[in-house]
């Protein structure tokens, strides 16, 4: 007898300004600057590796984004003692040279040099230990808009589920 794989979706995780899960200040996140996230404490026993993640961002009112440019996104992990780029638990800047040690997700591409325009984009990211933070670095030519959480980061754990 054959078994099927599929993908359960497991209840989401918002990270944003306030009122989400886990807070990352993104609100007039200046360009050439970061922010890293509060940390996530998955808990112990078995938990999914695969996460779907989904980003929203939008730019200043009044100042055209540069076509091409992106925001990126990074996974810091930690085993409870010892966590990637030695961050803090706490939603704080993310240095340039801090991001180094990080893991690079992805980047959101600005598609519209449009201010008021959100830029979205999602992909799959694998994480193994049982703390992380999540790392924003703003590439573009203006801040991200000035309003609490317009721009924000969803993660959608997605384990297999055998058939």
């Amino acid at each position: 007898m054959t078994n099927k794989i599929y993908r359960a979706v497991e209840t989401s995780l918002l990270f944003q300004d306030s009122g989400g899960d886990i807070v990352i200040s993104l609100n007039n996140l200046s360009t050439g600057a970061g922010r890293i996230s509060g940390r996530k404490d998955r808990g112990v026993g078995s938990m999914p590796t695969r996460y779907r993640w989904r980003a929203v961002f939008q730019t200043k009112t009044g100042t055209n984004p540069t076509l091409g440019t992106s925001i990126e996104l990074y996974l810091a992990e930690s085993d409870g003692t010892l966590m990637d780029g030695t961050l803090g638990t706490a939603d704080a800047a993310l240095t340039t040279d801090k991001r180094k040690n990080l893991m690079l997700i992805d980047s959101v591409i600005v598609d519209v040099a449009t201010p008021d325009t959100n830029f979205i984009g999602s992909g799959i990211v694998e994480i193994y230990d049982r703390y992380f933070s999540i790392g924003v670095w703003n590439a573009t030519n203006v801040n991200l808009k000035d309003t609490a959480n317009i721009s924000n980061i969803t993660l959608t754990p997605m384990p297999d589920e055998l058939q």
